[in-house]
Parts: structure tokens; C-alpha cells; sequence
């Protein structure tokens, strides 16, 4: 008897998502907030550097680097230009919701041989979908926002 209620309320809670999300795609601003973190995204990583395979190599070697390799790049937040600094800032609760991913898939990376050179673009491709998922949902929070104060602004 309780399976049947649990099932049928974790259902509604799906059905209720899904319907969310198809509302994100749907958003014309959402949509607008998601090509904009994209373009964002690319030109952060274009400020970055080209990437380097020897930085990996060495981070591989755990020869005491206090740095990261992104997308096949060296990174340090502190060095970092303003357009890299201000990209991590703005998808940070995404990352941090995408962590549990990470420390789960990381372990895959290792079975397969890949090194830290690789995993970066792995992890790029993670915080790419992560951040363009969280700001195509803040986009559809903004134009649900506008409509109803449209709707609450037009006369009876």
C-alpha cells in the first residue's frame, strides 16, 4: 500500500520536472541566457592560454603543483584573468550541484587510462553543461517573473 502512494508521488515529482524543463526549452529568454553563457564560457577559455600537455604531465606526477588542469589548462583562480574569475563565480552553485557527478565519474577516468590532460576536457564538458543548464533555468525564472508582472500591470 505505501509503494504504491511513494511511486505515484515520485512520479508527480518527475512529471512536474520534466514539465519544468520543457518550459526552459521553450523560453525564448532562456534561451538567450544560455547562448550567452556559452559564448562566455568559450572566450573564458580562450583568455586561459592554449592548453598544455606538459603542465598536465607534471600535475600527473603530483610534483607539488597548487594549480588544476582545465580543458588541457593550467589554472590558478588567483592568476586567472577577470572574464575566467567572473565565469567561476557565476556557475558555482552549478558546480558545486555537479560535484557529486564528478567524484563519481572521476574514478572511470582512471580505469580507462586516461590522464589528467584528458579528465580536464571531461571536466570542461561537465562545468560547460552544468552552468548552461543553471542559467537556461535562471533565464525561464526571468521570464516567468516578466510575464506575471506584465499580467499584473495591465488594466482589468
Amino acid at each position: 500500500m505505501t509503494y504504491d502512494v511513494v511511486s505515484e508521488s515520485t512520479m508527480k515529482i518527475l512529471v512536474r520536472a520534466l514539465k519544468w524543463f520543457g518550459g526552459c526549452l521553450r523560453s525564448p529568454v532562456a534561451w538567450v541566457f544560455l547562448t550567452l553563457h556559452v559564448v562566455w564560457f568559450f572566450a573564458a577559455l580562450n583568455a586561459m592560454g592554449p592548453p598544455s600537455r606538459a603542465a598536465a604531465q607534471f600535475r600527473d606526477t603530483l610534483g607539488g603543483a597548487d594549480w588544476v588542469i582545465f580543458a588541457g589548462r593550467p589554472f590558478h583562480f588567483h592568476y586567472e584573468p577577470s572574464i575566467v574569475k567572473s565565469l567561476v563565480i557565476g556557475d558555482l552553485p552549478a558546480n558545486i550541484v555537479c560535484a557529486f557527478a564528478n567524484l563519481c565519474i572521476s574514478p572511470v577516468w582512471r580505469i580507462f587510462h586516461m590522464g589528467t590532460y584528458e579528465g580536464s576536457y571531461i571536466g570542461a564538458g561537465e562545468w560547460l553543461l552544468a552552468g548552461s543548464l543553471q542559467w537556461l533555468a535562471i533565464g525561464r525564472l526571468l521570464d516567468l517573473s516578466w510575464r506575471r508582472q506584465k499580467l499584473s500591470r495591465r488594466p482589468q
